[in-house]
């Protein structure tokens, strides 16, 4: 049987292979657009998956720190 570790070890793994085919297509967009609408939508979405990714692995840290227990230790 899974265990809550197990599924959020796997779900972080999965945030950040997608994290990283976004940020690669964004960087591509970015560097080849010529068009600056499309330039500017697309830094808005590298700098969301950015946030994303940090609060995605800064999370435990904070909870633990916040409970002072020792969360997903």
């Amino acid at each position: 049987m899974l265990d809550l570790s197990q599924i959020t070890d796997f779900l972080k793994g999965l945030a950040a292979v997608s994290s990283v085919l976004i940020l690669s297509y964004g960087g591509f967009t970015l560097m080849t657009s010529q068009n600056p609408n499309t330039r500017n939508e697309w830094k808005e979405i590298v700098v969301g998956v950015m946030i994303g990714l940090s609060l995605l692995f800064l999370a435990p840290l904070i909870a633990q720190t916040l409970s002072g227990g020792n969360y997903c230790a």
